[in-house]
């Protein structure tokens, strides 16, 4: 095993951070046009991959202070709406399935 691969391996491929630059854009883009006072309030705080590019972590913060409960619940609503968003911004043949998080407003 080369010590010098080890890193690399657990790194992100440029290719799946260029992919969640990609969703982050679309989502914003689709957040701004939902119609849910909660979405409109969360700021989008990053895209990541979870479990490589097939699966992405989109992390919210919450400073208008719904709380996490009800904006995740939002998000959870959105889900479809939002993965279409990103479907339609990418050029692939899957989509990735986005999980959630949200933290409050103060707490980054």
């Amino acid at each position: 095993m080369n010590p010098h691969s080890r890193g690399r391996a657990q790194r992100p491929h440029s290719k799946c951070l260029q992919l969640c630059a990609q969703v982050e854009h679309a989502l914003l883009f689709a957040l701004g046009e939902s119609n849910d006072p909660i979405l409109l309030d969360l700021v989008l705080d990053g895209v990541e991959p979870l479990h490589g590019d097939g699966h992405l972590l989109v992390r919210f913060v919450d400073p208008a202070g719904h709380g996490i409960a009800a904006a995740l619940a939002a998000l959870d609503r959105a889900r479809g709406f939002l993965r279409a968003a990103v479907a339609d911004a990418i050029a692939r043949r899957r989509v990735p399935q986005l999980s959630f998080t949200v933290v409050p407003g103060g707490a980054r």
